[in-house]
């Protein structure tokens, strides 16, 4: 009876150490592994760390090259500048020239709405566009092609067809062959419709 208790007490301890060393083998193997795993984690942490950094980096450079007083905004605001100026140009020069030896017209639109004006003979559209109220910008040439081209310069037929959106809002300003500055005539046209403009405005060509 004594030999038996001995054996389960020594038993019961031999079973106890064996959990000790494996527990304790299996708290080391953990430990290990949370460093690993830790060491991993830190790597990703601080890869992505890199990536972020990165990213703002160039925001802010993207930022400070796109925003305002920047490089491109100056570039931006250079060439509206250079185009407005161009646009300008180009209508001083057409308001400024004027060459006896051809023949145009101008529309003026009357009243406070805009108003749609077409030339157009046959199927061939030469010009179509809403217009503002007051003196539009465009010279119509139905005589010779003016000597200095501007996109303000149209050169249409002698018998083109005129369509108005709004019949009698429209002004014509004749500026017949020989003159200068100064319109032949001017003519508010009451109908939608110029069928022919030399015929219908009785219009001075030279042969």
């Amino acid at each position: 009876m004594r030999k038996r208790r001995e054996f389960l007490v020594s038993f019961l301890v031999f079973l106890f150490i064996v959990a000790l060393v494996c527990g304790s083998v299996l708290s080391i193997f953990s430990f290990v592994y949370y460093l690993k795993q830790r060491k991993q984690q830190d790597a990703v942490v601080s890869s992505l760390e890199k990536k972020i950094n990165t990213l703002n980096d160039r925001i802010s450079k993207l930022e400070s090259s796109f925003g305002p007083n920047s490089v491109f905004d100056k570039y931006i605001s250079a060439a509206n500048f250079l185009s407005n100026t161009s646009t300008d140009l180009e209508r001083i020069v057409e308001e400024l020239y004027d060459d006896p030896t051809t023949g145009y017209l101008r529309v003026f639109v009357m009243g406070q709405e805009n108003v749609w004006v077409t030339f157009r003979k046959g199927d061939t559209v030469y010009f179509s566009r809403e217009l503002k109220p007051g003196l539009a910008p465009y010279k119509f040439y139905y005589f010779k092609t003016p000597a200095i081209q501007t996109q303000y310069s149209l050169q249409v037929p002698k018998d083109c067809t005129i369509v108005i959106g709004k019949p009698g809002m429209v002004c014509f300003l004749i500026y017949g062959v020989g003159t200068k500055q100064h319109p032949t005539k001017i003519v508010t046209w009451k109908d939608g419709r110029v069928n022919n403009l030399e015929s219908d405005f009785s219009l001075y060509i030279p042969k």
